[in-house]
């Protein structure tokens, strides 16, 4: 979505622009070097099994960033390729613009010593927080409006139903999502006992169109191929506009760690966090985040404003309820008022157009 905006105003200055991006990055003239699908992936346990394919797919970016004919790198996020590029970038002196470089707020701050004394490197950030984590390592930052902040929020009835939002990285996706079903179970039957009418239906999250079959046949094979009429998979609007009207229209929501957590926050919906890592990724994370929150508006704000659980092996009934009961004891005017708290701090810096254009200047001849 970032990407997209800046390949449009590469595209509107007559520069050609190659790499790996999703579909709306392609819309815009990215010409692909690899199918996107193939990348999302975290946590270890999921990395170690997909090695050799994602090291051709970094061979073949390597490839094409130090070719003559490359002017510029621009990465998103995505550390376990970008931070090798960048390393690159400032050996070769070739310039590059990082938007959303690794969080060293959170873990292995050592990462920020490949910035120093790089110039041909620009680090855009959208959070205060990663702004102050780069100056105190001595690393200059430009802050970057997040895309949320220009929402413009349509109001609807808002439905009894639930989302669960299980993650866009295909194995964490089908990992959590036992769990999720068996929470969305009790809510239901916690929500029978509050309440009167219809029973909440449960809208299962396939952010992108290639995890719409594998939840299905996942759910499939969890209900002994019987899958009850109030369950669903739903594929997640492109248009960030459209998702998050299309969220803020549910009244509860599980979700996974990341951007989903940001984007639930915002559209004032109560909701959970939860994760069920792979054995590898959980104690890797014990000994080495330093963060105390997992979820972007927990660290954002720097307290607990959303639950958020960690399950580890099965998921027991005691965690069970305690996200059920996270759910509703949440407050619907504190959830608002955190939401309109967290646009505006949102809301400060530049647009991913303006900074794509001051990139792209050094290549302009006056």
């Amino acid at each position: 979505m970032i990407g997209a905006e800046m390949v449009a105003v590469a595209s509107l200055r007559g520069f050609k622009t190659i790499g790996v991006g999703g579909p709306l990055m392609q819309e815009q003239g990215l010409q692909p070097l690899w199918d996107y699908n193939e990348l999302p992936v975290s946590g270890v346990g999921d990395v170690i099994p997909k090695y050799f394919s994602l090291k051709n797919v970094f061979d073949v970016l390597r490839d094409a960033a130090e070719s003559k004919k490359c002017l510029g790198i621009v990465a998103i996020d995505y550390p376990g390729f970008n931070m090798r590029l960048a390393a690159l970038a400032k050996k070769w002196g070739k310039p590059m613009l990082y938007v959303a470089p690794p969080q060293v707020w959170a873990w292995k701050s050592k990462r920020a010593s490949l910035f120093k004394q790089a110039d041909n490197i620009r680090l855009a950030v959208f959070f205060d927080i990663e702004a102050k984590a780069y100056e105190q390592m001595n690393c200059k930052t430009i802050r970057l409006k997040h895309p949320i902040a220009s929402w413009d929020h349509r109001y609807a009835e808002t439905k009894s139903d639930m989302l669960l939002l299980p993650g866009s990285r295909r194995a964490s996706a089908l990992r959590n999502l036992p769990s999720f079903v068996t929470v969305a179970e009790k809510y239901r039957k916690v929500w029978a006992e509050r309440n009167v009418g219809l029973l909440p239906d449960v809208i299962v999250v396939a952010s992108r169109e290639h995890l719409e079959v594998p939840l299905l046949v996942a759910l499939e094979k969890f209900y002994d191929g019987r899958l009850p009429s109030w369950l669903k998979v739903v594929v997640a609007p492109k248009r960030l506009s459209d998702r998050l009207n299309f969220y803020s229209a549910y009244s509860a929501a599980v979700t996974s760690f990341g951007t989903s957590t940001l984007e639930m926050a915002c559209v004032g919906i109560p909701f959970v966090a939860c994760t069920a890592p792979d054995f590898l990724t959980f104690m890797m994370g014990k000994f080495m985040v330093k963060s105390e929150f997992l979820s972007l508006p927990n660290a954002i704000f720097g307290c607990g404003v959303t639950p958020e659980f960690i399950i580890r092996h099965k998921l027991n009934d005691r965690m069970a309820e305690s996200i059920v009961d996270a759910l509703f004891q949440q407050d619907l005017g504190t959830v608002e008022e955190i939401a309109s708290r967290l646009r505006k701090s949102l809301n400060v810096g530049q647009t991913s157009s303006e900074l794509m254009s001051e990139f792209l200047a050094q290549f302009v001849k006056s």
